[in-house]
């Protein structure tokens, strides 16, 4: 890497610790800024100044109290920028456009499509539609099943955000469903002050996420953060990553339905979840069986001070209940 690239690399890191921080705290200070991040105050200054003239900071007043010359305090101006959003899950692709405070303007739902042109031409559409938006919409975030490393999961594209950028003509960055949960919560959350969490998904697929010194940790290969490829039957099928027992593969809402069908019970995908015949929630509580220790055996690597739960799985407070259950049984 030259070293232009390296002077840029470090001044949008300096640029996103800036945001973080005021995000975190509402006001602060150049100072304050300063200090919390070991920079210089020069350093600060100009970071400040260029985010100022961008119009995502603004001042805010005097830091009172004191004698001698007062700070001016610093805070985000987010609500007349937007963001559009593309969000990839097993049964469902929802298209939407918010503010950059986290105000849902736009949105619309529709059925898993694995045709990844026509997910391109219906995003464009769904940014034409919100026209009055578009000249302050800073960029999109692409949410996807899978990772890069993987081919993009069903979505088989080598330039996925390449693709999504010629198409909506603004920056584009693509990343996995649960870790974008994750840095959404971090952003917006009521977990934002802690440094070590894990995000556990459990709906049609199971994912997870990690979170450490209170960034979303990828490590060298991303599959290092999925908890949904642990191995938790050694004698399971076959899952998709190519090894054999692993948590999707013998928790997923596909597993539960294949066990329930078993039994001789169909039910839809999305109603499995709050069904409310014994034979199917025996098997819920069956997978719980694989779900506890592996959340456990994480939450105690990561030293996580919180583990939050989310998806379709989760709708029934006796599923989190029992979970909860059986996690109280190994701490």
């Amino acid at each position: 890497m030259s070293k232009g690239m390296n002077l840029m690399a470090v001044k949008s890191k300096n640029r996103s610790m800036v945001l973080y921080l005021l995000n975190q705290y509402k006001k602060l200070s150049r100072k304050d800024i300063a200090a919390k991040l070991s920079l210089t105050p020069a350093a600060v200054t100009k970071i400040c100044s260029e985010l100022i003239a961008e119009g995502y900071v603004v001042e805010v007043g005097e830091q009172g109290g004191g004698v001698g010359r007062k700070e001016i305090l610093l805070a985000l101006k987010l609500d007349d920028k937007y963001v559009l959003g593309v969000n990839a899950e097993k049964n469902c692709i929802t298209y939407s456009l918010s503010s950059l405070d986290g105000v849902l303007i736009k949105s619309h739902a529709e059925k898993f499509c694995d045709n990844v042109e026509e997910v391109i031409r219906k995003s464009r559409e769904f940014f034409d539609s919100c026209a009055e938006y578009k000249q302050n919409t800073v960029g999109a975030g692409i949410c996807i099943i899978g990772s890069a490393d993987d081919g993009y999961a069903v979505w088989k594209s080598k330039n996925l955000n390449a693709d999504f950028e010629t198409a909506l003509d603004i920056p584009v960055v693509v990343e996995n469903n649960v870790k974008a949960f994750a840095e959404s919560e971090l952003i917006y959350g009521e977990v934002k002050d802690n440094d070590s969490m894990l995000f556990f998904k459990w709906g049609p697929g199971v994912g997870s996420s990690i979170v450490t010194n209170g960034r979303v940790f990828s490590g060298n290969d991303s599959g290092v953060t999925e908890i949904g490829h642990y191995i938790v039957k050694t004698d399971g099928e076959k899952c998709r990553c190519g090894r054999r027992g692993c948590l999707e593969t013998e928790a997923s809402a596909d597993a539960l339905k294949k066990a329930v069908k078993a039994k001789g019970i169909s039910v839809a995908g999305e109603k499995i979840a709050n069904c409310d015949i014994a034979e199917v929630n025996e098997v819920i509580n069956e997978k719980i069986d694989y779900v506890a220790p592996a959340l456990m055996n994480t939450a105690t690597i990561l030293g996580a001070n919180n583990v939050v739960l989310f998806g379709a799985m989760f709708a029934n407070q006796n599923t989190v209940d029992s979970l909860k259950a059986k996690c109280a049984r190994f701490s």
